[in-house]
């Protein structure tokens, strides 16, 4: 008798266990729809749009895209998991799993909207396209930080001279 009951616990106990882990199993984490693959070649596709347009207001929308996606993704980055504070410093957040880096994606667009603007005689929405590249991009991406402030420095020295002449 104490054998069946003995028997009859373990079984109860294995289905628990199997049920607990078909549960947490069964309901697969959301994504944010930016990483997800077509979200991914959609923002491809804007990128590659900017890259070719010579029209500035279609490279400023793209570039607004890009940048809202950087910004959706820098909020949404992290894993959260619920755990006792006791053990939280022992989990890590993962890495992001992007193959090619959104930021530098998103300061390239902005460089070619920028000289698009400055080609266009818009040298004030040119001035604010290069200024945007070295404050969001400073800490990702040197070397479109650097071509932006080198445009900045051109743009300086052309209104200088363009104002010292008769």
């Amino acid at each position: 008798m104490k054998r069946a009951a003995l028997s009859q616990r373990f079984a109860f106990g294995l289905l628990g266990v199997m049920l607990l882990a078909s549960g947490c199993q069964s309901n697969p984490s959301p994504k944010p729809a930016v990483l997800d693959n077509t979200g991914f070649m959609s923002l491809w596709a804007t990128y590659t749009d900017c890259k070719v347009a010579s029209d500035l207001s279609q490279a400023s929308s793209d570039m607004k895209r890009l940048i809202a996606a950087v910004q959706f993704h820098d909020r949404n980055e992290g894993f959260v998991l619920p755990l006792l504070t006791i053990f939280e410093y022992q989990v890590t957040n993962p890495t992001s799993r992007f193959a090619v880096d959104v930021r530098a994606m998103t300061a390239a667009c902005s460089l070619h909207t920028g000289q698009l603007a400055l080609h266009q005689g818009r040298i004030e929405l040119a001035r604010d396209v290069f200024a945007s590249v070295v404050t969001l991009h400073q800490d990702v991406s040197p070397y479109y930080v650097l071509q932006a402030k080198k445009f900045l420095t051109e743009l300086d020295r052309g209104i200088d001279v363009s104002l010292k002449t008769p």
